[in-house]
């Protein structure tokens, strides 16, 4: 009776993993690595902010981003966070994380500089990396995370961030003078 039990049980997560992945294309998903930064990706990094800052019609300054990358490195609870392709070993996305405290002196996540490469975008990379740095603020016992948008932002970007339970707390304007 209960090897029946087991025999069903187990036809039913193969029908339940069939009619989940029914009709994804695999060759567009990628086996990937995501760990925490070393010095050794501080080129390819770059070369992603780079790429992201031309895609947006920004300048991009190298020295002062290597800059506030180290600086960023050097804190205390601050991580940076990359994806790796497992078969090309190239760096194929990173993100920005770190523990603050409001003027309240609540401690929350933030998140900042979510960046895939273009050509790797929507199969699923910026969700891995945004769900690792959820659990690691889940891990050191935080109770919010934040992130700051540009405006005209990538609306797949929006909408990933609604996927992941993110919700609009407030809006900020800026006049350049």
């Amino acid at each position: 009776m209960e090897l029946l039990k087991i025999k069903i049980f187990i036809n039913y997560l193969i029908t339940k993993i069939n009619y989940t992945f029914d009709g994804l294309d695999f060759k567009n998903f990628y086996i990937m690595i995501i760990r925490e930064f070393s010095e050794h990706d501080i080129d390819e990094i770059t070369s992603l902010m780079k790429n992201l800052c031309i895609m947006k019609g920004q300048e991009f300054d190298e020295e002062r981003w290597r800059t506030s990358l180290e600086n960023h490195m050097r804190k205390e609870h601050s991580e940076v966070i990359v994806a790796f392709d497992k078969d090309t070993n190239q760096v194929i996305g990173m993100a920005q994380c770190s523990i603050r405290n409001s003027d309240n002196s609540v401690r929350f996540g933030y998140i900042s500089n979510l960046i895939v490469k273009e050509e790797k975008r929507r199969t699923g990379i910026g969700e891995n990396l945004m769900r690792y740095i959820v659990d690691y603020f889940k891990k050191n016992h935080l109770q919010s995370i934040r992130l700051s948008l540009k405006t005209k932002l990538d609306e797949a970007a929006i909408i990933l961030f609604i996927k992941l339970g993110f919700h609009e707390l407030f809006r900020v304007y800026e006049l350049n003078i």
